[in-house]
């Protein structure tokens, strides 16, 4: 069985000690596509787009009232090609 990686767009500026705030519209807007919504647990490449990607871990956030993504060690790396969808 192939797993689906969803992809969602994060801003290491947006960061909250190791986990980085998926706030941004553009965030909300890739969660919004992924089948069934966001769930806690759900591992997703998070990215920058031109700069970097990342797989991370998605968690709810009740004192943000956000999704937060847990980066994973080790799974750093450059993302030279462009998967905004909206340029």
């Amino acid at each position: 069985m192939l797993s689906v990686m969803h992809r969602v767009y994060f801003d290491s500026n947006a960061s909250i000690g190791h986990c980085f705030l998926l706030w941004l519209d553009k965030s909300k807007g890739d969660l919004a596509r992924i089948p069934g919504g966001p769930k806690e647990g759900l591992i997703v490449t998070i990215y920058m787009i031109g700069e970097i990607e990342l797989e991370a871990t998605l968690e709810w956030s009740a004192k943000y009232e956000a999704w937060i993504a847990r980066p994973i060690e080790g799974t750093v790396r450059d993302n030279t090609e462009s998967w905004d969808d909206h340029a």
